[in-house]
């Protein structure tokens, strides 16, 4: 009976160690810190989903905030109090890529693993950048949509987030590119950008001055969440003629859309990119990755490969992925995005 016991409880033993095995998580015992350009963005919000997603698949434990008022400062202070808490990665969203370099530098020599997304913390700053699609393809998708919703002549002119924002100062030098080398748009009149801050008031007051200024403006790109609805809203409320496309959330839009103000918009899935650099975050404490051009980041339907950004060394990862709002697409987007 005592034989027939123990090699009872020695069965129990090996099966509850093979479920103990089985449940453990490539992120069991880690702590990521999220840290995001402003609170209350809804674009960050749902960034956070996505890593939400990945903590309940992968199983680490994760915080998230960003300044009130958007700043570097306020950005500062919120990574610092992360490496005082000890964390393992941090997942970051920049407002400027350089102004968090130094302090994203001292979580790396303490161990830390820095992930920046969406907007790049630049490079020494950072182990790994992810990025929803390359600046280049952002930047012409959004040129020739203004484009054709203006049939190529007449005034255009970019309302945009700050002025150190490093993602959209990339996207709009490929726009200014473009529209001097293609004959395609010789009959384009470029007036130049203007800064909303990603607040919805300023974005919606520098439209209103563009709009006086230049009576036959015809389209405005707008590659910020933030300014999008602004600037329609601004549009609408003026009864101007001028067509507005940009990177934008499905749900701010779908008046605008419907009121013919957009032709598209166009933006990628915030909760994969939030999702797919937080798998890139564990992978990089695992040691699964380094970082290095050739490495392999699988999350959950997307398998990608890291690519070199420049010769000193710096890697990006992107997603390569941009949805379309339009009348036809719009109302299947607007409980996502």
């Amino acid at each position: 009976m005592k034989k027939i016991l123990a090699i009872v409880l020695a069965a129990l033993i090996v099966l509850t160690l093979s479920s103990a095995f089985a449940e453990a998580k490539p992120g069991d015992g880690l702590y990521i810190g999220v840290v995001y350009k402003q609170s209350g963005n809804a674009y960050f919000q749902a960034s956070v989903e996505g890593v939400q997603k990945a903590a309940d698949e992968l199983g680490f434990t994760f915080e998230h905030d960003g300044p009130d008022d958007g700043s570097s400062d306020g950005a500062i202070r919120i990574i610092e109090n992360f490496i005082s808490k000890g964390v393992d990665a941090l997942v970051i969203s920049a407002n400027d890529p350089d102004a968090l370099v130094d302090v994203c530098t001292q979580a790396m020599e303490e161990g830390i693993k820095v992930v920046s997304y969406d907007a790049e913390v630049a490079y020494p700053g950072r182990d790994l950048d992810v990025q929803p699609s390359s600046a280049k393809n952002i930047g012409l998708t959004l040129l020739e949509s203004i484009a054709k919703s203006v049939n190529y002549e007449g005034q255009i002119g970019v309302v945009s987030a700050m002025a150190t924002a490093p993602n959209q100062n990339l996207w709009i030098s490929y726009i200014e590119e473009e529209l001097e080398a293609n004959e395609a748009y010789a009959n384009i009149e470029y007036v130049g950008v203007v800064y909303g801050d990603d607040e919805y008031q300023k974005s919606f007051d520098e439209t209103q001055a563009l709009l006086n200024q230049y009576p036959d403006l015809k389209g405005l790109i707008v590659p910020t969440t933030v300014g999008a609805p602004a600037v329609s809203k601004c549009i609408q409320d003026a009864g101007r003629d001028v067509k507005v496309t940009g990177l934008t959330l499905a749900s701010d839009m779908k008046t605008f859309i419907e009121a013919g103000i957009c032709d598209e918009t166009f933006l990628w899935n915030p909760i994969d990119l939030g999702y797919v650099a937080s798998y890139a975050a564990v992978a990089l404490v695992n040691g699964d990755i380094t970082g290095a051009a050739g490495d392999n980041v699988v999350a959950g339907d997307y398998d990608l490969t890291v690519e070199a950004k420049d010769d000193a060394g710096a890697t990006i990862l992107y997603l390569n992925k941009l949805n379309v709002f339009n009348t036809e697409t719009v109302d299947a987007w607007i409980d996502i995005l």
